[in-house]
């Protein structure tokens, strides 16, 4: 029998959690995750091991998870080398190009949709760390790895503390960036090859570029804390750091040629930028005092001889001089061009969000409509359009921006205010969360209209609620049967809609999501071709890079393709329709796609691939033939997951300690200030990353076991007939893999109020006492009931999908998945015992004096709530150290005690309690960063 009294490794770890397992067959109580915690718990109690060797073991388990996730990072880039990536890209372009001139300008030339980069609590890694992990999935070495461990051992709570909107809005910065350099990239791969294709036409391309976007700082949905001045200072830093780059990229390209208009125009451009950088600066004062908005608004609409407000006026001079220089200039200048019309004056669009709430408030109060009411839906359409076509734009100033209250209203000022000051060219998504009633849609364009930006404004619905999934279709169908908004679209060129993968998948499991989202879009993509309106579908598909977030686990052809399928794709072509698709890439996670310049162009190549590829032939999978079988399964899954979602001990999951072990990610909080409580209030991303810290991705792996028990032969046979449905079932079963019910059920031990009865019952008087405080504080806590109740739900539901994994074809075994479970097995132990000596560490704690109103209950309750960094404070209040023998109280001259310093401080307490709390807390927060890896979710 493996014992931890040997020196504590992850292999000796492993080793217990194998010998552990191995007793399920004569007791099926046994819990391997539970047994290694108390087991460590009792070493560190009883003196055998130390709170460091505990963080020594996690930082172990932690290296090895991020190396597993730097290998599937690396393989999923090319291996991390970009030349591998651009010399696939070129083969594609290349076989593209042997079908023609027109088939090659018919590609490169078609808008094709882009990029956005989205925001939200995803940065839980520290930028040090996330940098550190991008350089080792390009160069692995021992130096990296060795930089990966330094980041690892860093204590970065205060980083964490320390997030920021301006930090989020730097980050994506230097992500846009990288990803404007791959951009060019593309463009040069292009004229390389059409420059040997076709050697007298190549000049002619006007090279259609993806579009980069972002709405960090711009999107609202959730959130109060942007001031609409704040999201101006943004835009004016983009635009003057995106004019200094084309400044650069013009020196670059002109070199020692002397070229007038090339020279003027750097010039022009450096000027711009200077100046839009002091506007920057005036707009980062405190605008909701007058005093400093007047001399920033009044600088900003001067409009001087520097000022630049058009991207035209730049891509005029490079046409002017593109026929007469010589080739390699021309290269440069056409793919400058390509980027100019795609960014125009900013370093990348801007996406603005509001909630639909926010657009209702707005025409229920100052048009008197409304459009909640289902009877009046239709009636507050009609209206509203009618409003919209007798609209006259109004104008605006500063001062109507600083007077409004309405938040939508204000959103549609700045735009305006935007478009006259700062780039007049810029294409702007006006997103409006949680759209379920078309009239929302009618009222915003409306209000586009009354402030002169409906033809800049690309106004697009997000469906993510269970109703909108249900009703999309019919939404879009009955805004298309108007003929103002079908006049609006045909003047866009496209219809812009968004679908919301990760709200979805928390609302109906994510499988079931996606198969609703799939469904949107081919209904959205009929009502539009049935219009025969000769415009574009485009399709922003938000998700994360995790499993429950929608990201496809594999490479990024599967994971496009899961986004927007192939038969989606065909069926658009079908109808003659033309679809842009656009894709998130989401905070820390996301962003790592672009932290540095390889990992920037080997995703940008992979997009680009995935944009110029043919769909195939999807007709004969049978998961668009067997619809009554599909859609029962989704009925009976969606369904599943709606009364988990509802069910009071899932609410009280999520609600207890374990919303604390997600560390803090983001500026936007985790939960819903206002609103629905219960899991309802936790945000997406936060309830995802919540089931992962306790080893339960369910709204991906459960479900699916417990529908169609009636038809699981055919449902087999379906999967292993059918690449989409196979897709789907693989989705869960990656997320299976990770699913640890022991891991669930230990937390349940932790907290259940027996467990520590039982280890008073055994242990010295002055530790019973302890293990007696924490009882009594869990004794009326229904945490541990409602886990191992959750828990219980989760076994009949997982031992039928374990069930049917085993009928598939390469799936991996139990054995299989229990071994690629123990660094996470461990894990989640260790941070078992540290919480269990966290309570007993605050459980015997002396009688506190009444003046500091609190108790050892209120503390121990802190702790069981995570709330560890807290009850330090708190502490050390409470406790203060010894003043340091130099205290300026010393110049007195006064003869006095010479035994104060006694007097006046805790050090004992500060050593035996209060610090090993806050390594506790400290080994926690590392602990959640390393579970995260597993998940590539986060962070």
């Amino acid at each position: 029998m493996t014992t931890l009294s040997s020196k504590l490794s992850l292999e000796t770890a492993q080793d217990y959690l194998r010998e552990q397992a191995a007793r399920i067959d004569v007791d099926p109580m046994t819990n391997s995750v539970f047994a290694l915690a108390q087991t460590l718990f009792r070493q560190i109690e009883a003196g055998d091991a130390k709170l460091s060797d505990l963080s020594k073991l996690a930082d172990e388990v932690h290296l090895d998870l991020i190396e597993e996730r730097a290998d599937r990072f690396r393989a999923q880039h090319s291996g991390g080398k970009a030349k591998s990536a651009r010399e696939d890209l070129i083969a594609d372009l290349d076989a593209l190009a042997a079908k023609g001139l027109d088939a090659f300008r018919s590609a490169v030339e078609q808008p094709t949709g882009g990029i956005v980069f989205t925001g939200h609590p995803t940065f839980a890694l520290s930028r040090p760390l996330r940098n550190a992990l991008a350089d080792h999935v390009v160069s692995p070495t021992k130096t990296s790895r060795t930089a990966l461990m330094r980041q690892i051992r860093t204590d970065s709570r205060a980083w964490n503390q320390a997030i920021s909107l301006k930090g989020e809005h730097d980050e994506v910065q230097a992500a846009i960036a990288h990803a404007a350099t791959a951009q060019l990239a593309y463009a040069e791969a292009v004229i390389t090859v059409a420059r040997k294709a076709f050697p007298d036409e190549w000049r002619s391309l006007n090279i259609y570029l993806p579009t980069l976007a972002s709405w960090v700082g711009y999107d609202l949905d959730g959130r109060t804390d942007i001031h609409w001045s704040q999201s101006l200072t943004f835009r004016l830093a983009e635009k003057a750091s995106q004019l200094g780059r084309y400044a650069e990229q013009l020196e670059a390209m002109s070199g020692s040629q002397k070229i007038g208009p090339l020279a003027k125009l750097t010039q022009r451009l450096k000027a711009a930028a200077d100046e839009t950088a002091k506007h920057a600066d005036l707009f980062a004062a405190d605008l909701t005092d007058p005093d400093n908005l007047v001399p920033a608004a009044n600088a900003l609409t001067a409009h001087s001889s520097r000022t630049l407000l058009d991207a035209d006026e730049i891509i005029s001079v490079l046409d002017g001089v593109l026929p007469k220089a010589d080739d390699q200039l021309a290269a440069n200048l056409m793919a400058l061009r390509a980027q100019v019309q795609a960014l125009q004056l900013g370093t990348a669009r801007i996406h603005l969000r509001v909630n639909a709430a926010q657009v209702r408030t707005v025409i229920n109060r100052d048009l008197g409509l409304q459009t909640e009411d289902r009877e009046l839906g239709r009636l507050a359409l009609a209206e509203l359009a009618q409003k919209a076509r007798k609209s006259k734009p109004v104008p605006v100033n500063f001062a109507d921006l600083f007077l409004e209250q309405s938040t939508a209203r204000r959103q549609f000022m700045m735009c305006a205010q935007i478009l006259k000051h700062i780039d007049a060219g810029s294409v702007i998504r006006f997103l409006i969360a949680e759209s379920e009633n078309p009239a929302t849609v009618m009222g915003a364009l409306y209000l586009a209209r009354q402030y002169g930006v409906d033809d800049k404004l690309d106004i697009s619905p997000l469906f993510e609620t269970p109703e909108a999934l249900e009703t999309g279709g019919r939404f879009i169908e009955r805004l298309l049967e108007e003929p103002e908004f079908l006049d609006y679209v045909k003047q866009r060129g496209y219809l812009s809609i968004q679908l919301g993968f990760s709200d979805a998948g928390r609302f109906i499991g994510q499988v079931a999501a996606d198969m609703a989202i799939e469904r949107i879009h081919n209904l959205i993509a009929r009502a539009l071709a049935a219009k025969g309106a000769d415009v574009d579908l485009l399709i922003f598909n938000t998700h994360g890079e995790s499993m429950g977030r929608g990201a496809w686990p594999g490479t990024f052809e599967q994971r496009f393709d899961h986004l927007l399928t192939p038969w989606t794709r065909a069926g658009a072509r079908a109808r003659g329709l033309q679809l842009r698709h656009e894709v998130s890439f989401q905070g820390g996670d996301g962003f790592l796609h672009f932290a540095n310049p390889t990992l920037a162009e080997a995703t940008m190549s992979a997009w680009c691939r995935h944009t110029l590829s043919d769909p195939g032939d999807t007709s004969q999978d049978p998961f668009y033939t067997r619809t009554d079988l599909v859609w029962d399964f989704y009925r009976s899954l969606r369904g599943w997951h709606e009364n988990l979602f509802d069910n009071a001990d899932y609410g009280r999951l999520l609600g207890a300690f374990s919303s604390a072990l997600t560390v803090k990610a983001g500026s936007r909080p985790k939960r819903r200030a206002a609103g629905p409580v219960g899991p309802r209030s936790l945000r997406a991303i936060s309830h995802n990353a919540t089931l992962q810290q306790l080893g339960i991705p369910v709204n991906t792996a459960a479900g699916i076991g417990s529908s169609l028990q009636r038809e699981m032969e055919r449902l087999v046979e379906l999967i292993d007939a059918s690449p989409r449905m196979r897709g789907l079932i693989l989705l869960a079963l990656n997320a299976r893999v990770l699913t640890s019910l022991p891991a669930l059920r230990a937390y349940a031990g932790v907290y259940d109020p027996s467990v520590w009865i039982a280890h008073a019952k055994l242990a010295e008087n002055d530790k019973a006492s302890a293990y007696r405080g924490v009882y009594y504080t869990l004794r009326n806590t229904e945490t541990a009931h409602s886990m191992n109740q959750i828990a219980n739900y989760l076994t009949v539901d997982l031992g039928k999908f374990d069930r049917l994994i085993a009928q598939l074809n390469d799936a991996p075994s139990i054995e299989e998945r229990h071994e690629g479970r123990l660094d996470i097995h461990v894990l989640h132990a260790v941070r078992q015992a540290l919480i269990m000596r966290a309570f007993t560490i605050v459980g015997g704690l002396p009688r506190l004096s009444e003046r500091h109103d609190a108790s050892t209950r209120d503390l121990v309750e802190m702790v069981a709530e995570l709330r560890i960094r807290e009850a330090v404070e708190l502490l050390c209040e409470i406790f203060p150290r010894s003043r340091d023998q130099d205290t300026p109280l010393k110049a007195l001259t006064e003869p006095g005690s010479e035994a104060r310093v006694a007097s006046y401080g805790y050090d004992r307490i500060h050593k035996d309690i209060i610090t090993p709390l806050d390594d506790i807390d400290r080994t926690l927060h590392g602990i959640s960063l390393a579970i995260a890896h597993a998940y590539g979710a986060f962070g």
